[in-house]
């Protein structure tokens, strides 16, 4: 019987500059918040949130789903599921 296997994976913002192939002289705005605590990207094309992309598919490509992401200072906490065999 098939059943849910869970990982945990913290990724640091040396990891994710790290995905970005060519320094940045004028870094965009990656996003901003409001009082109410809702996010919105800026700009597009974004080096920044290309990079996350990059990183959550590097991940998903092993057949894990991103279930939910927590935000630390400096630090993108991902959990994933996938089904185990």
């Amino acid at each position: 019987m098939a059943r849910w296997q869970y990982r945990i994976t913290i990724h640091t913002t040396n990891e994710i500059l790290e995905l970005i192939p060519e320094i940045i002289e004028n870094p965009p705005a990656t996003l901003f918040c409001d009082v109410e605590g809702s996010c919105y990207f800026e700009s597009e094309p974004n080096p920044f949130t290309k990079a996350v992309e990059d990183l959550l598919n590097n991940v998903g490509d092993d057949g894990w789903e991103l279930v939910q992401v927590a935000f630390r200072s400096e630090q993108l906490v991902c959990f994933w599921k996938k089904l185990s065999a």
